[in-house]
């Protein structure tokens, strides 16, 4: 089950802001390397982050060159150059002033993705810390890279504990094994490409099963040195198939097999207990960000008939909408759950439409309402979508106002006093960290409005609205159109209105979760 917080318990949406302005909603790995700490673009393969080099490299105020036809990029970072090749384990690092240079081969290779280079940090690291000149370390839990004052000093390098027989016929011939910073790497040499390896951890002992037709070198029994990973090798051919069992020295609980990329060799990783539990930290980081509910909080409700006209009551507008849109997403967008802050003509509280979105681990929140003028009719039409911001105009604070008044409904108003401080919600929405997603939901809307509807879009605007201040999560307050304006009040109350609109809305939710999901996909 996925992480997410749960903080119904707090009693007033003012909470709401406290808890959420101290939480770091990491999207990518956190680099401090003089004292302030930034966020640099990661993306994430088998729980290993790997990092933008290209944003690594202006967020840490370094130097930063690409060849596009080469997929080459170069790491500038005071005296080093680092040179990293797109789906390649080989870099090479140059000194600045001198002609000799230094290629090493990484255990996994580098990335390309969306037209940027991409580096493994783990591997990567050791390089760093020469470059920058500096000790480094990078807390998994944290997500933070720290580069430390203390003067970096060259560590004694690692060999690799090898046993090969290159003048074997056998198509595996050779065992490499480092340790490496999330774990021990076994590299399994081979002269094929070796497809449906499958390894196994069983009583301290690793089982790494060979598909058919694929030949082990018997002279690995005895050919791998003594070290602290691995007391024996014992290839065993086991009804035509060929397995090497491993008997472990260190206690490890959890094995990967993978595919080396740029090579035919196999990859086997042991993992510790501590090990596991750190990546698994990193999973559950990450499934806070999945894009699997939407809450519908369809506007006013029971006493609070919200805006009308000439019979027509924005709350049944707002409910009708909002079941609509539902209806969509759950039929055309798998795995997305819908909740509704009301399905009925009830009357909520505005802290409640929070809870109920907090409560459900709500991944996007739409607040559908319907506007209106002081003046009537009046001439006012289209479709506006707001944000949680201070609003600078007269119109954004008459917004506010008539949609915060609500709480005249309430059993105790006075606890919105506070909230209702425009300068307060503008320190507290600086640190907030669903504002970017927030406005690209909206800038969607605002696009999809006018194609799926008869209502022109008036644009993305900002207000200080209470409803969105309690859903600690991306969220938008829609004004579908004007009901003191006769022609928007006429379609906002027919079928074929609502069903444009709902159509425009379901419209930007979809787009949304793909944008969403390429960012945060592995």
């Amino acid at each position: 089950m996925k992480r997410k917080f749960d903080i119904t318990r707090k009693l007033f949406p003012i909470f709401f802001i406290l808890f959420f302005a101290t939480q770091t909603f990491a999207e990518g790995v956190k680099v401090n390397v003089s004292g302030k700490t930034v966020e640099v673009k990661t993306i994430w393969i088998k729980s290993l982050p790997y990092l933008s080099a290209r944003d690594f490299a202006r967020k840490t105020n370094n130097g930063f060159y690409y060849n596009s036809e080469t997929k080459k990029a170069e790491l500038k970072i005071n005296d080093y150059r680092i040179v990293l090749t797109a789906w390649n384990q080989f870099v090479v690092l140059r000194k600045k002033n001198k002609t000799k240079k230094s290629v090493v081969q990484l255990p996994v290779s580098v990335k390309f993705y969306k037209g940027e280079i991409y580096f493994p940090l783990n591997y990567l690291l050791p390089y760093l810390e020469m470059a920058f000149g500096k000790s480094a370390n990078y807390d998994v839990k944290k997500n933070l890279l720290a580069f430390t004052s203390e003067p970096y000093k060259s560590r004694k390098k690692r060999e690799a504990i090898t046993a090969e027989n290159k003048n074997s016929r056998a198509d595996i011939y050779g065992i490499e094994i480092e340790e490496k910073a999330n774990g021990t790497l076994v590299r399994i040499k081979s002269r094929k490409y070796v497809r449906g390896a499958a390894g196994n951890i069983m009583n301290n002992k690793l089982i790494l099963l060979l598909p058919r037709g694929v030949t082990v070198d018997k002279s690995l029994e005895t050919a791998l040195p003594q070290n602290k990973y691995i007391r024996k090798v014992e290839v065993k051919n086991v009804k035509g198939n060929y397995q090497i069992d491993f008997t472990l020295r260190k206690k490890y609980v959890s094995t990967d097999v993978y595919n080396d990329l740029d090579s035919r060799d196999l990859l086997v990783t042991l993992y510790n207990q501590k090990t596991l539990d750190d990546l698994e930290e990193i999973e559950r980081q990450k499934q806070k960000w999945k894009f699997d509910v939407v809450v519908i909080d369809p506007g006013h409700g029971g006493k609070d008939s919200g805006a009308s006209y000439r019979g027509i009551k924005e709350k049944d507008i707002n409910l009708a909408v909002a079941l609509k849109v539902g209806k969509l997403i759950e039929k055309n967008l798998k795995g997305v759950k819908v909740v509704y802050t009301r399905k009925t003509d009830k009357f909520l509280e505005l802290k409640e439409r929070g809870q109920i979105a907090n409560k459900n681990h709500g991944d996007l929140f739409i607040s559908i309402h319907c506007n209106s003028t002081k003046k009537v009719p009046t001439n006012a039409s289209g479709f506006e979508v707001y944000l949680l911001r201070p609003g600078k105009t007269k119109e954004a604070i008459e917004i506010a106002e008539k949609e915060n008044s609500v709480i005249n409904y309430e059993s105790n108003p006075q606890e919105y006093k506070k909230l209702l401080d425009e300068n307060y919600i503008l320190v507290a929405m600086a640190r907030s960290a669903f504002m970017r997603h927030s406005e690209k939901f909206a800038e969607l809307l605002s696009d999809a409005w006018p194609r799926k509807t008869m209502l022109k879009s008036r644009g993305v605007k900002q207000a200080g609205l209470i409803v969105l201040i309690g859903a600690s999560m991306p969220g938008v307050l829609i004004e579908t159109g004007f009901l003191t304006n006769p022609r928007d009040a006429k379609y906002l109350k027919s079928k074929r209105g609502q069903n444009d609109m709902a159509r425009a809305i379901f419209d930007a939710v979809k787009k949304y979760k793909d944008y969403y999901d390429k960012i945060f996909e592995d």
